[in-house]
């Protein structure tokens, strides 16, 4: 019996976090955060300085280092978000108007500045841009992830259809199953773990007004598919940013202010865990809640939501070797048989025989939010809803948050938008 092998685990994993201004509230869509305290929020800049990616161990980008993924990453800029001019240092690229070349003013660019702010003066100062883009690789390395030998049992099966025949249609006849044994053969599956984190600096203030990390994890597949995926994300997200919409209630709805949150220890020790899960926490309210007003400043309101992040865990999980079946057509053959009035017919006979596929053993990821919730109204100081909220998401710690506050804030609507 003959047998497919099949290589498993093209398992990606994609956690976008990302840090953002300590102050002033930030909106997201999916897991991409921008400060909107800023005069020209970078949702709606028109040109943009994208920077050389930037390798570990070096202080700034290098464009010759890796010119394909420079361009690559220009060029999905350019065509998922037209509406910005995204500029690069490229001397291949031929859109002369997305291009910062030959002239030694923008050659300055590229040289080192002190301090971000030098940096953001020098880029407004030369293209009058109103961000500029850093992307840098924080990570990029490959594992191997060694899948063992295992022996197993299968099920096989074989039958055959005949169709047109004597008696007509007749299907899984001579049908016969038996198990044998089967071998899932030893192997090792190359994990490429590509980190990039992308931040914009506006060019006004010289502060971080995105900023974007990447983890991207896939089995069995080249650097340029990695960064070609990272790039298609960011590229993305950035562009679903640009659409979202601000909070609308209906007339008098109650007003919902939020106090902070108990922390786990290892999240609260984390700078960028920290304003992931603030930023999810309130942005989150914004885009789910209906018939409840979202107060982001620091002003009382009737009602208000605490509480704590009980857990805030990524892991991977082995999957172990394992074969999967299918039935499948092996062959055909056709003969000819006569009816009792010497007409001629020609019949099919279909045999189908077990394929079996291994999936070899390869690691998932998953990230898992677990939360207690509650709203407290400052009147009578009553807890008016409580809950313990959970979810793991296979790709993203925003993901994972998000689905932990959109249960909740569900049912804050159900709870406090009753009456609206």
């Amino acid at each position: 019996m003959t047998s497919m092998k099949k290589k498993l685990c093209v398992l990606l994993t994609c956690v976008n976090m990302f840090s953002v201004l300590a102050m002033g509230i930030a909106s997201a869509e999916g897991n991409i955060w921008m400060n909107e305290n800023t005069d020209i929020p970078a949702s709606r800049y028109k040109k943009v300085a994208v920077y050389p990616i930037c390798y570990p161990g070096e202080t700034d980008g290098d464009y010759m280092h890796d010119p394909e993924y420079n361009d690559l990453l220009l060029k999905r800029l350019n065509k998922r978000e037209k509406g910005i001019n995204w500029m690069g240092f490229s001397p291949m690229i031929e859109e002369k108007e997305h291009i910062l070349r030959d002239n030694p003013e923008y050659d300055r660019l590229l040289t080192h500045f002190p301090t971000e702010k030098d940096r953001a003066k020098a880029v407004y100062d030369a293209t009058a841009a109103d961000g500029y883009l850093l992307p840098r690789v924080q990570l990029d390395k490959v594992r191997i992830d060694h899948s063992p030998e295992v022996w197993t049992t299968v099920k096989m099966e074989s039958y055959y259809d005949i169709r047109n025949g004597r008696n007509g249609d007749e299907d899984m006849v001579h049908y016969h199953s038996w198990y044998e044994p089967y071998v899932i053969s030893a192997h090792d599956s190359e994990l490429r773990m590509l980190d990039v984190d992308f931040t914009m600096i506006d060019c006004r203030t010289g502060e971080p007004s995105l900023t974007l990390v990447d983890y991207y994890r896939v089995y069995d597949c080249d650097k340029s598919h990695a960064f070609k995926q990272i790039f298609k994300n960011f590229a993305g997200d950035f562009s679903r940013q640009k659409n979202d919409k601000v909070q609308e209630v209906p007339a008098g709805a109650p007003e919902l202010g939020f106090k902070n949150l108990e922390l786990p220890v290892d999240a609260s020790n984390n700078e960028l865990s920290v304003k992931t899960i603030y930023y999810a926490y309130k942005d989150t309210a914004g885009d789910r809640l209906k018939k409840v007003k979202a107060v982001y400043e620091p002003r009382d309101t009737r009602y208000y939501v605490t509480g704590s992040i009980k857990a805030y865990d990524m892991g991977e999980t082995w999957n172990p070797p394992h074969v999967t079946t299918d039935t499948v057509l092996d062959h055909t053959d056709k003969y000819d048989w006569y009816d009792s009035d010497g007409k001629k017919h020609t019949a099919e006979k279909k045999y189908y025989r077990t394929q079996v596929t291994e999936h070899y053993g390869c690691y998932s990821f998953w990230y898992h939010v677990a939360a207690d919730l509650k709203v407290v109204d400052s009147l009578t100081g009553r807890t008016v809803l409580e809950n313990y909220y959970e979810y793991t998401d296979p790709d993203r710690f925003g993901n994972a948050l998000r689905g932990v506050f959109n249960a909740f804030y569900d049912d804050v609507d159900g709870t406090l938008g009753k009456s609206v």
